[in-house]
Parts: C-alpha cells; sequence; structure tokens
C-alpha cells in the first residue's frame, strides 16, 4: 500500500511541475522555477525542524488537528441525526462552523506566516518577484483547507443522506461547498494582510496582524453584545422590500467584496518583499530610559537575589516583546479576559455566602486557567537560537532565574489582582466576607499556578513553537476544566456554606501553595539545566566551577 501511494505523490508532484501547471502560475505573475525552489527550501526547512511553528507544515500536527475535528463533527452529527432538524438547517450549520474554525486557524498562520518573515530578508536581495514569494509562502494555507475542510465535513457530509428529502448527490454539494468556503477563507485572509500591508505603518504590522488573528475569538466572546447591537440598528430596514432590488443589493455586495479581495491579493503580492526590511526590524532602542520595576524588586529580595530580578525582568520584558508568545497568547487571553470582566459586572454585587449563587465563585478558576495558558506557552519564543546566553551563568544563578520568572506570575497574576479586588468586595459584602473571598481566592489561584508552573520544561522562551503540543494542551485543559467545575460546585454546595470550613480551607490551600511552589521552582531550574545540557550536548555536568 506504501509503494502505491508513494508512486501516486510522485506523479502528483511530476503534474504539478509540469508546463500546463506552470503556464497556469504564469498567468499570475508567478515564476514557476523560483516559485518550486522556495517550496523545496521551505520543505527542507521544515523537515530539519527550522520551521515548527507552522501548522500546514507540519504533518504530524496537522493530521492530529484534523482527526479531532473529524471526531468533533462526528459527535455533532449525531446529535443533529437524533434531532432531524431540515436538511438545509443541518447543511448551513455545518457550512458556518466550518467557515469559522478554518477562518480563524487561517488568519494566525498567514499572521505567522506573511508578519514575521525572518527568512525574507535573506532573500529580499534575489530577483524573486513578490507574487512568486508570498504564494510559496502561503501555499500550506491550501495543505491545511485539504486536511481540515475533509476532517470537518466528511462524516456531516455522509450523514444527510440520513435527513428527510436528502438526495444521493447531497454529500458531493456539502463537501464541494466546504472546500470553496474554505478557498474564500484563504483568499480573504490573504487579502486582508494585503490590505494592511498597504495602509498600516511597517513598524505596526506586528500589532496589526496580532489584532487580525484574534478576531474570530473576540467575536465569539462578545456574541451577545454584538448580536444585540446589530437588532438595534434595525437593518432590516434598510433592505428594498422589492425582490429584483434585493438581488441587486446582493450582487452590488459580492462584486464589492471581490473586488476588495482581489485588490488586497495585488497590494499583497506587489508590495511585500519591499517592505520585508522594514517589517523584521524592530525600532531603535536608544531613547529608552532604563527602568528598575517594583515587582522585579520585590522578586529579589524574596525568591533569590539579584538572579531572581534578573529573571523576573527578562520574563516580563520578553511577554511584551516575543512575537511567538503574543501571536498565542493574545487570541487565549481575550475570551478569559471577557469572562472574567463579566464575573466581575455581573457577580460583584451578589455575596457568594448567599444562598444565591454568585458567578464570583468562578474568580480563581479563571485565573488559574489565564496562568495555565501561560505557562504552557512560555517555553517557547521567537528568537529561540539564543537560548545559548543561559549556558553562560552559573549553577547558582538558575535557582534564582527560576525563583524570579515564578515571582513575575506569582505577584502579577494573582496578588496584585486580589489586592485590587479586595476594597471592592469588603465594600460590596461586608469586611469578613469580602476579606475572606478574597484570601480563599488567592490561595487557590496560588496552588493553581504552582502545580502550572511545572509545564515550563526549560527556559522561557527558549525553544521553537510545536503545533502538536497545542493538541495535548487542549486536552490537559479540558480535564482542568472539568476539575474546575467539580470545584465550583464543592464551594457553592458546602465551603461557602460555612465560613469557618472556608477559613481552614483557605489556610490549607495557603500551606499547600507556598510547599508546591518551593518545590516547583527547584523542579524548573532542574528542568532549566538539564534542557541546556542536552542542547550543548553534554552528558554529564553542565557547569564546572573553578575555585581560587
Amino acid at each position: 500500500m506504501i509503494p502505491v501511494l508513494r508512486e501516486l505523490r510522485e506523479s502528483l508532484e511530476r503534474l504539478l511541475r509540469g508546463p500546463r501547471v506552470s503556464g497556469f502560475l504564469k498567468g499570475f505573475g508567478i515564476d514557476p522555477r523560483r516559485y518550486w525552489l522556495l517550496m523545496d527550501l521551505f520543505g527542507a526547512l521544515s523537515d530539519r525542524g527550522e520551521i515548527l511553528d507552522q501548522l500546514g507544515r507540519g504533518g504530524v500536527a496537522l493530521e492530529t488537528v484534523s482527526w479531532m475535528y473529524f471526531g468533533l463533527s462526528a459527535l455533532l452529527s449525531l446529535a443533529f441525526g437524533v434531532a432531524q432538524p431540515r436538511l438545509w438547517v443541518f447543511f448551513l450549520t455545518f457550512q458556518i462552523l466550518s467557515a469559522f474554525l478554518v477562518l480563524s486557524i487561517l488568519l494566525m498562520e498567514a499572521a505567522n506566516s506573511l508578519v514575521n518573515p525572518v527568512e525574507a530578508l535573506v532573500l529580499a536581495h534575489q530577483p524573486i518577484s513578490g507574487a512568486t514569494y508570498t504564494s510559496a509562502k502561503l501555499s500550506h494555507l491550501l495543505r491545511i483547507i485539504l486536511y481540515l475542510v475533509p476532517g470537518l465535513n466528511a462524516v456531516p457530509a455522509l450523514a444527510e443522506l440520513t435527513l428527510k428529502d436528502s438526495r444521493w448527490f447531497h454529500p458531493i454539494l456539502h463537501m464541494a461547498t466546504a472546500l470553496l468556503v474554505g478557498l474564500a477563507a484563504a483568499l480573504l485572509c490573504c487579502a486582508v494582510f494585503g490590505w494592511l500591508i498597504r495602509f498600516v505603518p511597517v513598524r505596526r504590522l506586528k500589532a496589526a496582524g496580532q489584532l487580525v488573528g484574534a478576531i474570530p475569538f473576540s467575536c465569539m466572546a462578545w456574541l451577545g453584545q454584538i448580536r444585540q447591537a446589530l437588532a438595534r440598528l434595525h437593518l432590516g430596514r434598510w433592505v428594498p422590500a422589492q425582490h429584483s432590488l434585493r438581488w441587486a443589493l446582493a450582487g452590488l455586495c459580492v462584486a464589492g467584496a471581490a473586488a476588495a479581495v482581489v485588490l488586497g491579493l495585488r497590494t499583497l503580492s506587489a508590495d511585500y518583499l519591499i517592505r520585508v526590511s522594514g517589517m523584521v526590524h524592530s525600532g531603535s532602542a536608544a531613547r529608552s530610559k532604563p527602568r528598575r520595576s517594583p515587582v522585579a524588586a520585590l522578586a529579589a529580595r524574596w525568591f533569590g537575589g539579584q538572579p531572581a530580578r534578573g529573571g523576573c525582568e527578562f520574563v516580563a520584558r520578553m511577554m511584551m516583546r516575543d512575537w511567538q508568545f503574543l501571536r498565542q497568547f493574545i487570541p487565549m487571553l481575550i475570551p478569559i479576559a471577557v469572562g472574567i470582566s463579566a464575573v466581575l459586572w455581573k457577580g460583584w454585587r451578589t455575596d457568594p455566602f448567599s444562598p444565591a449563587f454568585s458567578l464570583m465563585h468562578l474568580m480563581p478558576h479563571f485565573v488559574g486557567l489565564l496562568l495555565f495558558f501561560v505557562c504552557n506557552i512560555l517555553m517557547y519564543g521567537n528568537e529561540y537560537k539564543g537560548a545559548w546566553i543561559f549556558q553562560l551563568a552559573s549553577s547558582r544563578a538558575i535557582d534564582g532565574f527560576a525563583g524570579g520568572a515564578f515571582a513575575l506570575l506569582w505577584i502579577a497574576g494573582t496578588a496584585i489582582p486580589h489586592l485590587m479586588l479586595a476594597p471592592l468586595l469588603a465594600w460590596s459584602w461586608g469586611v469578613w466576607h469580602g476579606l475572606l473571598f478574597t484570601a480563599y481566592s488567592w490561595a487557590a489561584s496560588s496552588v493553581y499556578l504552582a502545580l502550572e508552573i511545572r509545564l515550563i520544561d526549560g527556559a522561557p522562551f527558549s525553544r521553537q513553537m510545536d503545533p502538536s503540543r497545542g493538541v495535548a494542551s487542549m486536552a490537559v485543559a479540558m480535564a482542568g476544566g472539568v476539575a474546575m467545575l467539580i470545584a465550583v460546585a464543592l464551594q457553592y454546595g458546602l465551603l461557602f456554606r460555612w465560613p469557618i470550613v472556608l477559613l481552614v480551607t483557605t489556610v490549607g490551600l495557603g500551606v499547600a501553595a507556598y510547599l508546591l511552589a518551593r518545590r516547583s521552582i527547584v523542579d524548573f531550574a532542574e528542568a532549566i539545566r538539564r534542557n541546556l545540557a542536552l542542547e550543548s550536548g553534554e552528558m554529564g555536568s553542565l557547569y564546572k566551577e573553578v575555585g581560587a
């Protein structure tokens, strides 16, 4: 079976590199020879592990994500099959779901490919047109479509045969429509970044790319507010009553959207390589003044002296600057921030010690979830090849560095938010209830952080992003979500019924957080040493102390 597949793949590759496909590429201003040279280059970089942070170039990660979506679509199809909805409702539901998931993934992939073009700076002096480079650079988006769209729609397409009024050709129509929707999403993503490159200043393209990549998640988080805003606009009043005018208006909208996409693609292909140098280089820091952070001062005082200050300052600055961290963190931050805002807005007036359920029961667990995402991606960075700098540090300094990194997350992620929250809750619920809840939430979130810091298996920002890790992290997050729901149920049904029980539990959580944090910091430092030793190729001790 494998030799047959290999021969089929080789035949398909020869066909794609043949004269007919070359003529098709030339019609779009793409140089076929240089296009395939770039494709071979990107393939070699992927095989060598130089490109791991792009889902479309990681075969194992893409297959895993596709199978995961296959299972999700199978469960949804089973649920719809039991409900027996109308055929067009079933069809539109899965097309909209497919469009949303594919668009959200492709926006992030396009941003990662186009707005962080490290290798393009090396190729900028070569006689390669913008259309040739961008088409080769974004070819992995097509691979994502060819994997994810069948994974999302294979089972639903076959499940349509079980619905009333279904015909034999409906599965083919379903799959063809889904592929067209995926292709339209890819073209839309490319056009969006074409317009960004045209109108956004070069030095702001990274931030703009991050914001654009977070749009689908923001829309999902604010879906209720968006629906209310659209309802207040009464858009139906602006739609003409005559059917002919409606069709004309729809055609005009489609033509305008198509023109915007075409112009965006033309801008992307024409101006991309011209602006690569400005995209890659950041602004000068000559005018910036050194600042001493009070958080770093606290880290130095309590968590290990000057090495702890260095670890705190390093992690804090890299979290604000590193492209790979921000690319992963911002889409996660938005829905969690919306959830925390909703908890505070609707829950702070309801005392969690009362018989009524208060959304404030979710507060410590939302903080723990946010810290989980931070710890899960803190090890990965854009400039991971600079991790050799850690090998110049002494073994004793690594202990303080690990303590400083933990101190930043604990002080900025748990201590400061709860200290700011305490006066509000004390004023709303009374001093006793407000301070007791704040102490409990702080202790619980500290336990979460002490456990989650173990996810950082190496020095922060010292590895290249691996998309396959996201699948395992999603499974861990789902298991953690179940545990959080159980904890919320225990809070509401047991702990907050008797304040004295909650006080004892808070003291126990505080002690557990202290002991777990000490052990986790030691393990964190050992993980940094172990990974530095592996990267340097040494099998024994990495450091040798020389005494005078």
